[in-house]
């Protein structure tokens, strides 16, 4: 009987000592896929990390006024072209730049500044330049965007003198190609660059991306100078996205878009009954 429970004994004991060594086998190998699990974690992190291995998804619309909606971030544009105020007055050179900051994804703010320069004629030259600040809000939908805005400017040119001998002159052909049956029209084009002073107006505007590449753009801005004019200006255009063809822009920017916009602008209240024409070629990027 003693032999009997002597060898139960050592059975059980054995039995024991088996099932420590598999637990410890268990606890051992949940051990190391614990580890394995959080080194392929790690990496996994770090290859997110690395901007050489990261591309970050935007998205961005094409907005007038050498602008796009991203929804947050800091947008820098410039822009150069030709303006003419009417058919009897030169055409001249005009560049744009502009800046544009994103509080959130619906409202934003930022300013511009626009100089014309160029001949009016042989002797004489202008250099008029147009400041403005706006806040805007903005309706994204998708694949397009609009916006309203209001806008304060402030008008500043270089004309007195000018202005000055237009008024005294009454020779015929004092300037070039102009008779005096046709000073009115030359002095229509001295009143587009003549007002002196501020002016606040509302901006009605948005952009629609078709394809990954394309773009347009429209726009209508109202304004109203405190010397007593009022200005309608209509922009449509067109832009193309660079980020299709960079993959540099599409890591490290938040748009690129390259644009061409036209401008049709019309003056009332000052009997200037003919519409001014603008070219713009631009860009806008995006951080």
């Amino acid at each position: 009987m003693r032999i009997f429970w002597v060898i139960l004994f050592l059975a059980l004991n054995a039995l024991a000592e088996t099932a420590v060594g598999d637990t410890a086998n268990v606890v051992e190998n949940t051990d190391s896929a614990n580890v394995v699990a959080s080194a392929d974690t790690a990496s996994a992190v770090a290859d997110t990390a690395d901007p050489d291995t990261a591309v970050l998804e935007r998205h961005s619309v094409p907005l007038p006024r050498l602008s796009a909606y991203t929804g947050y971030g800091l947008l820098v544009g410039l822009a150069f072209g030709l303006y003419n105020p009417t058919e009897e007055c030169d055409c001249l050179g005009v560049w744009q730049g502009q800046f544009e900051y994103f509080y959130n994804d619906w409202i934003s703010a930022g300013g511009d500044v626009r100089f014309f320069g160029g001949d009016l004629d042989a002797d004489k030259s202008v250099l008029y330049r147009r400041y403005r600040i706006n806040t805007r809000f903005h309706f994204p939908q998708g694949r397009w965007s609009w916006y309203v805005s209001p806008v304060v400017g402030f008008e500043s040119t270089d004309l007195e003198e000018i202005r000055e001998e237009w008024h005294q002159r009454d020779m015929e052909g004092w300037i070039p190609g102009v008779s005096t049956k046709n000073e009115q029209e030359v002095e229509d084009c001295e009143k587009m660059f003549s007002l002196d002073g501020f002016s606040i107006g509302v901006d009605l505007g948005g952009g629609i991306e078709f394809w990954n590449t394309l773009g347009a753009t429209a726009s209508i801005l109202y304004e109203y100078n405190f010397g007593g004019a009022q200005l309608l200006t209509i922009a449509p255009g067109i832009a193309y996205n660079l980020q299709a063809v960079w993959p540099w822009s599409k890591k490290h920017l938040s748009a690129a878009w390259v644009s061409i916009e036209t401008g049709f602008q019309r003056f009332f209240n000052r009997s200037v009954d003919s519409w001014a024409m603008s070219g713009y070629l631009g860009a806008v990027i995006g951080f």
